[in-house]
């Protein structure tokens, strides 16, 4: 099955990259930049999905997040899916900073390396929800031994990089919706953590930083 479904995410893949690099020479204005912004996306989620297979996590689709009625991946999907048109029309207007732009690529890709980092270092104990499993274990060393949530942080760094290539109203706020929707995902993912390990997570919320080392 997991074979079957490697094969199943290459073709897709290759597929939208070649619609990609066709639609790309159709333009009649030089788009580079935002198709460079879309295929490094494009491959990102591609290799996101790689490295957790790889690595033994149980990769679950959207029928299964509404199954299991995890709400608060749509407050996550959502924003995130609006920042991404904010940054669309931003550069197919070609109306923006280079300073900014430039900023907003190294953030965005920081974040997309931090974030295949920490898949790696879940493993199999990465789940797309804000729920726990019965094969679920705590993980509280190497990255986790210095903030407990850092597959959040990566992917607020990734996005903030996306909030400011876009640089407009409806980006900021989609972005300030993001913030709120991390907000409520941590805590419910929390509420759970400690449902599940008990004083051994209390314990590691109580030493470990929430997001940002030595700070929160």
């Amino acid at each position: 099955m997991i074979k079957i479904a490697e094969k199943r995410n290459t073709l897709i893949f290759i597929l939208f990259a070649l619609t990609l690099f066709y639609s790309y020479f159709l333009m009649e204005a030089d788009q580079t930049l935002l198709y460079l912004f879309l295929l490094i996306f494009l491959a990102y989620s591609f290799i996101s999905l790689i490295v957790s297979r790889k690595y033994g996590a149980e990769i679950k689709g959207w029928p299964s997040i509404i199954k299991e009625r995890d709400y608060t991946s749509f407050a996550l999907a959502i924003p995130q899916a609006g920042l991404m048109v904010a940054a669309v029309i931003t550069l197919y207007t070609g109306i923006y900073s280079i300073i900014l732009l430039l900023i907003g690529f190294i953030l965005m890709l920081m974040g997309m390396g931090f974030n295949l980092m920490v898949r790696k270092e879940l493993g199999k104990n990465w789940v797309p929800l804000s729920k726990t499993t019965d094969k679920q274990e705590l993980v509280i060393t190497g990255i986790y031994s210095k903030v407990r949530h850092p597959f959040y942080l990566s992917i607020f760094i990734l996005f903030s990089g996306v909030a400011i290539i876009s640089l407009n109203w409806y980006g900021f706020l989609f972005f300030v919706l993001f913030i709120l929707g991390l907000v409520i995902r941590i805590k419910k993912e929390e509420k759970e953590l400690i449902i599940k390990f008990g004083d051994e997570y209390w314990d590691y919320m109580q030493k470990t930083p929430r997001l940002i080392p030595k700070i929160l």
